[in-house]
């Protein structure tokens, strides 16, 4: 079984879409908010070119189940990582944050306020008007920045509960992004 050996003992679940291992150590980059996703796209492709089923299509049984569940583990991480909101979830999980709990504790009065007003600025443009739209989408963009910067900050100095409020602030503003067609950086 070199496979197992060449995985430097990290986990396979035998369950599939279960999380079963540490993205981070997977793509060997520090666990942060910040990362290189040039370093990240280089090392997801490696691993694939590694590990993708069909290079153990002559292979025994059991290693072709590990490669396939280690093929989607490194697509699964991948995404993981590469999303900014989906990165910055990851990252407070792996370091322990209760998410249901930092849910109900819930995000401030003003920024729910500016949330509702952005929505409502959304739904009374008129498609024919395109200066009222790309204004929103500054405007939109300036939000979604300010609180992945306040959420790259407090991950950095482990302010574990600030990091989760921004985190639920990238939520709701990425929906925003989204449906403005804004690129929420």
């Amino acid at each position: 079984m070199w496979l197992w050996r060449e995985l430097h003992g990290l986990t396979v679940s035998a369950t599939a879409g279960a999380a079963a291992r540490d993205y981070f150590s997977l793509f060997n980059v520090e666990p942060s908010f910040t990362i290189d996703e040039t370093v990240l796209e280089q090392v997801y492709h490696s691993l694939l070119s590694q590990f993708h089923p069909d290079r153990y299509a002559g292979k025994p049984q059991v290693e072709q189940r590990v490669a396939a569940q280690l093929c989607a583990d490194i697509n699964a991480g991948y995404r993981t990582l590469l999303g900014e909101v989906t990165r910055a979830q990851y990252l407070l999980q792996h370091s322990g944050v209760d998410l249901r709990a930092a849910e109900r504790e819930g995000v401030g009065a003003d920024f729910l306020m500016t949330q509702i007003l952005l929505r409502e600025r959304l739904e009374s443009i008129a498609e024919s008007d395109p200066a009222s739209r790309q204004a929103l989408v500054r405007d939109v963009d300036e939000h979604y920045g300010a609180s992945r910067e306040r959420f790259a900050e407090a991950a950095q100095s482990a302010s574990w509960r600030d990091a989760a409020r921004y985190w639920q602030e990238m939520c709701y503003l990425e929906k925003l992004v989204d449906a403005t067609g804004s690129r929420g950086r």
